[in-house]
C-alpha cells in the first residue's frame, strides 16, 4: 500500500479521535496508564485501523478546514469516552452521599489515579465499578465503540453536536437518581438516627446528640452497608450493563439520527 497525503491524514483524524477518547474513557484515561503508553497505544492502533476506516470522502482541501476536522474528531473522543466512565461517577457519586451520610467525609484519602481526596466509601466503590467495568469487558467495549463510531459518523461526516449534548445533558440527569438509589438504605437509616435524637433531645437536653451522632452514625451506617453489599454489586452491575445503550443513543444523535 502506497502512503499518500490522504493516508497521512486519515490516519491523523483516527489518532485524533482515539486520543480524545483516552481522555475521558474509564481505565485508559487514569493515570496508572502512563502517557507515553496512551500514545503508543493511540499509535498502534490507529495504524491498524487505517486498514478498516474508509479515508474521507472530501479530504480538508484548507487549512481551516484541517483544524476543525482535528477539533471535531477530538470532541467526538472525548464524548464516547466521558459517556463510559459517567455511570463510574454516578456509582462515585452515591459513595460520596453515603460518606456524608454517615460522617465519614472527614476521613477523605488521596486517589492516586486521579489525584483527588476520597472519602473511604466513594473510593471504595469507584474501584468496585471499576473492577465490574473490567469484569464484563467494558475496555474491550470502548474499543468496539470507538471502531462503531467510525461506521455512523466517518471521518469528515457533519457532526450534529447539538444534539449530542442536549443528550449528555439529559443523561447526566441519572447521575443523581442512581446516586440517591444506591445510597437509599443508608439515607433512610441515617434519617431515623437523626429523627430519634431528635426526639431524645426533645426528653433529655442535657444530652449532646450532636456528639453522640458522630460515634453512632458511622458504625450503623457500615454495618448497614455490609448488609446491603450483595444488592448493591447486583445493581452496580446493571448499571455498566447499560453502556453500549448509551453509547450507541450518543452516536446516533451525533450522526443526525434521531430514531435510533
Amino acid at each position: 500500500m502506497f502512503i499518500t497525503t490522504n493516508i497521512i491524514v486519515s490516519f491523523l483524524l483516527i489518532m485524533t479521535r482515539m486520543i480524545g477518547m483516552l481522555v475521558s474513557a474509564p481505565v485508559f484515561s487514569r493515570k496508572e496508564f502512563f502517557v507515553l503508553g496512551k500514545i503508543a497505544f493511540a499509535f498502534w492502533t490507529s495504524a491498524l485501523l487505517i486498514y478498516v476506516v474508509p479515508a474521507p470522502i472530501s479530504p480538508p482541501d484548507t487549512g481551516l478546514t484541517f483544524i476543525f476536522m482535528f477539533i471535531s474528531e477530538f470532541l467526538i473522543g472525548v464524548l464516547i469516552g466521558f459517556i463510559m466512565d459517567f455511570f463510574i461517577i454516578a456509582v462515585e457519586f452515591a459513595g460520596s452521599l453515603m460518606d456524608t451520610q454517615a460522617g465519614l467525609s472527614v476521613s477523605a484519602i488521596l486517589d492516586p489515579s486521579s489525584g483527588r481526596s476520597l472519602p473511604l466509601l466513594s473510593l471504595l466503590l469507584k474501584w468496585t465499578a471499576t473492577m465490574i467495568f473490567l469484569a464484563i469487558d467494558g475496555h474491550h467495549l470502548v474499543l468496539s465503540s470507538l471502531l462503531e463510531s467510525y461506521r455512523l459518523l466517518p471521518i469528515g461526516h457533519p457532526v450534529n453536536f447539538s444534539k449530542g449534548m442536549l443528550f449528555i445533558v439529559t443523561t447526566t440527569t441519572d447521575l443523581f437518581a442512581i446516586g440517591v438509589q444506591l445510597a437509599a438504605p443508608i439515607m433512610l437509616v441515617v434519617f431515623m438516627i437523626d429523627f430519634g435524637f431528635g426526639m431524645l433531645n426533645k426528653v433529655a437536653e442535657q444530652v449532646n446528640v450532636f456528639q453522640l451522632g458522630f460515634q453512632i452514625k458511622p458504625i450503623t451506617s457500615l454495618t448497614v452497608f455490609l448488609f446491603t453489599v450483595p444488592g448493591l454489586i447486583n445493581s452496580v452491575y446493571r448499571i455498566m450493563d447499560k453502556l453500549s445503550h448509551h453509547l450507541l443513543m450518543l452516536l446516533y444523535y451525533l450522526s443526525g439520527v434521531t430514531n435510533g
